[in-house]
């Protein structure tokens, strides 16, 4: 009791309780300079959870998949993840390849795909793996994983896809131009132990010079939204497309393709001396054509871009 007001104090066991004696006021009512708090006491509304307890909650934790890890002695187990069922199938191609065995897809969609060995009715090769979608999530998991060869190896691996094989060619092919099949073949066999066909290897080469250079055809179809953004960026910047028409229900043919920059008409005007050249150039395409430019000489005497020009061939109605 202090100056004449009643508190009640409402106890709490601890861990380590200790019996001590206190002075009774009246009935049912204890002095607040008697009580002591033990310095186990809990309090509900101060704790705090444990971090490690939590972290106990959140469930096991399953090894995310790497391509920079993946080689010839790479080891796939049970719940190891990929970010898509093609992550996954490119992985276990590759590591099929590398490890000289030949696989074949007996379930392959969206949310899972099933993999067992080639050989599996001739040799009795049990090998199987599944990799399938978690809870609807964008993770997918190995849930069935027994990567343990008993065929023979192969040396002509059809496993070894046109498609696989053209991410090994992009390399070479950049440094050399003039990579031929035959090249492809020889450097298949060397580095990665798999023999291929001629025309494998020669598709294969089609499909890292389309990596490389892109699609031609689609290219072309882009020309209308490149000239958009090119307004868009400025309103002074001139673009004009020619296209033929060779009938009212075939697509339209494409003819040539003007652009100048709005900074390098101004920077000719202001700054360059008044003289122009113009020049072309071959494009090295599936469609070939012609690059046509018109430069101006700076004050440094050096080639100043003033405007720019695809057509298909260099003549007098394509410079105006």
């Amino acid at each position: 009791m202090i100056e004449g007001k009643e508190y009640r104090v409402k106890k709490r066991a601890c861990k380590n309780p200790t019996k001590k004696k206190t002075k009774v006021a009246s009935k049912g009512h204890v002095l607040l300079e008697d009580v002591q708090i033990d310095g186990d006491y809990e309090s509900d509304e101060l704790g705090s959870s444990d971090p490690d307890d939590s972290d106990r909650e959140k469930g096991p934790k399953y090894e995310k998949f790497r391509k920079t890890q993946l080689c010839k002695t790479f080891q796939f187990k049970v719940g190891v993840e990929f970010s898509s069922t093609k992550e996954f199938k490119e992985a276990i191609i590759e590591w099929t390849v590398l490890n000289g065995y030949e696989i074949k897809f007996v379930k392959n969609d969206l949310i899972r795909c099933r993999v067992v060995c080639k050989k599996r009715e001739k040799d009795d090769c049990m090998f199987l793996a599944l990799c399938s979608q978690v809870n609807g999530q964008h993770t997918y998991r190995i849930k069935t994983w027994d990567g343990d060869h008993t065929c023979l190896k192969v040396g002509e691996n059809r496993s070894a896809t046109s498609k696989w094989v053209s991410k090994a060619v992009v390399p070479a092919l950049i440094s050399n131009e003039n990579l031929r099949v035959t090249t492809i073949m020889d450097d298949m066999r060397r580095d990665y132990g798999v023999g291929i066909t001629f025309g494998r290897a020669w598709k294969a080469k089609m499909i890292a010079r389309e990596i490389i250079d892109g699609d031609a055809t689609k290219q072309y179809s882009n020309l209308w939204r490149y000239a958009a953004e090119i307004h868009r960026a400025s309103e002074k910047n001139t673009v004009k497309i020619n296209v033929e028409r060779v009938g009212p229900t075939l697509q339209p043919r494409f003819g040539s393709f003007y652009f100048c920059f709005e900074g390098c008409r101004k920077g000719f005007l202001n700054g360059c001396r008044p003289f122009i050249g113009v020049d072309g150039c071959h494009l090295k395409t599936q469609y070939g054509g012609q690059l046509l430019i018109a430069v101006g000489r700076d004050a440094n005497d050096q080639y100043y871009p003033l405007a720019f020009g695809i057509v298909e061939v260099e003549n007098k109605e394509s410079w105006r």
